[in-house]
């Protein structure tokens, strides 16, 4: 098979993902199945890497937060304090877009 059909059936793969529907995999040649579980693995890892890094930045925050918190007191506490909504208002934001971890 050429590299170029292969690419061609990957687009095709990768369309269908993208509108949830699989085309009908009775259908597909060994290679159009290959390039299937390609196209659904990269997609996957590409998930994962996008969950770990904003499971990261959350803990970042909450860290942060915690950290301006005990400082709070003394000078500059009012744009500290102003530091600290910034930070909860992203971390909220985080926390509310956070799609549950699928069961695989």
């Amino acid at each position: 098979m050429h590299f170029n059909h292969a690419v061609k059936k990957s687009a095709v793969c990768s369309r269908a993902m993208d509108t949830a529907t699989l085309p009908d995999l009775d259908q597909l040649a060994s290679q159009g199945l290959k390039s299937l579980v390609l196209a659904l693995h990269s997609q996957v890892f590409s998930q994962r890497e996008q969950l770990a890094s904003r499971d990261v930045e959350i803990e970042h925050l909450k860290l942060l937060i915690a950290k301006l918190r005990r400082q709070q007191f003394g000078r500059s506490s009012e744009k500290r304090e102003h530091q600290i909504e910034q930070l909860e208002l992203r971390l909220e934001e985080l926390e509310a877009s956070k799609p549950e971890k699928p069961q695989w």
